[in-house]
C-alpha cells in the first residue's frame, strides 16, 4: 500500500532548524521504505531585501556518515523561489536556516511504501497494472496470404 502526505515548514530567524522523521505508523504495518521529496523553496513576503537566505539539508547516507549541504540560496529580486525536486530516501532530514531571517518555506510531499504484517508473515498489496498481462500473440490472426511463415 502506497501513502502520500504533504510535507512543509518555515525557517525563520526565530525558528532556524526543521526536522523530518518518518511518520508514525499503526503496529500491523511496516514500512518497506519512504522518501520525502522537496518540490519548492520559497521566499516570504517579509523577507529582507538585499538578504541572502541559505537553507541546508542535513541527512544521514550511511550508517557512519552525514551529509550537509545547502539545497537553496535565494534572495529578494533575484532568485524568490525554487523548484529543487530533490529526494531524500530512507531517512531523516533535518532543514537548517543557516544564513539570513527568512521566512523561508520548504514544501514537497512524503511517500511511504506500506506492507501488512500479520501472524510473521508481510503481506505486499501490488496494484495491478491494466494490460500487463496482455498476451498480443493470441489476438494476431495467421497469415494466410498463400506464403508459410517456414523457412526452407
Amino acid at each position: 500500500m502506497d501513502s502520500e502526505s504533504f510535507y512543509g515548514v518555515t525557517l525563520s530567524e526565530k525558528e532556524p532548524i526543521a526536522q523530518f522523521d518518518v511518520p508514525e505508523i499503526p503496529e500491523e504495518y511496516i514500512i518497506h521504505s519512504h522518501k520525502l521529496i522537496i518540490k519548492q523553496i520559497f521566499l516570504g513576503p517579509e523577507a529582507k531585501q538585499g538578504e541572502f537566505n541559505v537553507v541546508q539539508a542535513e541527512t544521514k547516507v550511511s550508517d557512519k556518515e552525514t551529509v550537509k549541504i545547502p539545497i537553496a540560496v535565494l534572495k529578494v529580486g533575484e532568485t524568490r523561489s525554487l523548484n529543487p525536486n530533490v529526494e531524500f530516501p530512507n531517512g531523516s532530514v533535518t532543514f537548517k536556516l543557516v544564513q539570513g531571517t527568512g521566512p523561508v518555506y520548504v514544501c514537497g510531499k512524503a511517500e511511504l511504501n506500506l506492507g501488512e504484517f500479520e501472524d510473521g508473515q508481510i503481506y505486499e498489496e501490488y496494484s495491478e497494472d491494466e494490460g500487463s498481462d496482455l498476451d498480443f500473440e493470441d489476438d494476431v490472426p495467421p497469415q494466410t496470404n498463400g506464403k508459410s511463415n517456414k523457412k526452407k
